[in-house]
């Protein structure tokens, strides 16, 4: 008996080490980070309006707070957030997929060791998240930056719809889908950059701290110390690399199609006209928005993780 009890135990000591932990539960990841980001988006959506108008600004370099203020006092306060609903339809569409497949892609990778994670990884794992992302939920990205570009008395979601679906006399379902799929080669280069650059440096960061401070997760302070520093890092990084394409995607999801023939052309195009700076025009505003938002995003996946007890990144 005492025979057939051990074997018994054993089995189910075995079932228990099988079990997927919730870090490959795919739903969870992504239903948790397309929360956070969603939050996230709230809190900055009116400065990432500031800086879409700063860069389609035509007249001239204008700073974020005087473009804002230009916003509000020939647009009222609600201008600033033209656009919310298909941001929000983003969130918890391309968001939640570039930042919750990064734990399983980069498991995939073979990095299951925290400690003994290549940076390579972690950068590729980004990559392939954000690029995947974006080929998937591009239209939303492209519903949100003409919303935000439009001046005026703001237009419904649907009139934006509509008005992209039958861009250019499109009648077939394949001209109304490649309109909506506008300027996809360049979001998925800036997806992939920001799911490279931020996920992986906040990834390491946090590696760096744990290892060199000795930072704990365990102790509020100290976890809460990681998710600050490693958000603020993040944030500047990703700042730094995304906004020539950040610039490109925009003046091509505003331009009538056809204007750009692609990334590359637009890149030319903004050199051509405003000069080597003209790539991180609006830089301001991005740096304001991407840190807020790299805070608030990491602060509330990481406490949901904690609360249906996920460990933390």
């Amino acid at each position: 008996k005492k025979t057939k009890k051990k074997r018994v135990s054993e089995i189910q000591i075995v079932n228990m080490s099988q079990k997927p932990s919730l870090e490959e539960n795919i739903g969870m990841q992504l239903s948790l980070s397309g929360i956070s980001c969603f939050f996230a988006q709230l809190t900055v959506h009116w400065i990432e309006t500031t800086m879409v108008r700063q860069q389609l600004e035509k007249e001239g370099k204008i700073g974020m707070l005087s473009m804002a203020a230009r916003i509000v006092r020939e647009e009222g306060v609600r201008s600033l957030y033209r656009g919310v609903l298909a941001a929000s339809l983003r969130e918890l569409s391309y968001s939640s997929l570039r930042f919750g497949l990064y734990e399983p892609i980069k498991k995939t990778l073979g990095a299951t060791d925290p400690k003994n994670t290549p940076f390579y990884k972690k950068v590729l794992a980004g990559l392939s998240a954000g690029s995947f992302a974006a080929a998937v939920a591009s239209p939303t990205d492209l519903l949100k930056i003409r919303a935000q570009g439009e001046t005026g008395i703001p237009r419904s979601l649907s009139v934006h719809a509509t008005e992209i679906a039958y861009a250019n006399g499109a009648t077939s379902f394949f001209q109304i889908f490649a309109n909506f799929y506008r300027g996809v080669s360049t979001t998925v280069i800036r997806a992939g950059l920001i799911g490279a650059t931020k996920m992986a440096t906040y990834d390491e960061t946090k590696h760096r701290l744990r290892m060199y401070l000795g930072w704990r997760d365990e102790i509020a302070i100290e976890r809460y110390s990681l998710q600050f520093c490693a958000s603020v890092s993040a944030g500047l990084a990703l700042s730094l690399t995304s906004s020539p394409a950040t610039n490109a995607r925009t003046i091509i999801m505003t331009s009538p199609p056809g204007t750009y023939s692609g990334f590359t052309h637009a890149i030319i195009s903004i050199i051509q006209s405003r000069g080597i700076l003209g790539l991180y025009r609006g830089f301001a505003a991005q740096w304001a928005r991407v840190a807020p938002y790299a805070l608030v995003q990491f602060f509330v996946w990481e406490q949901l993780r904690r609360v249906v007890g996920m460990r933390p990144l």
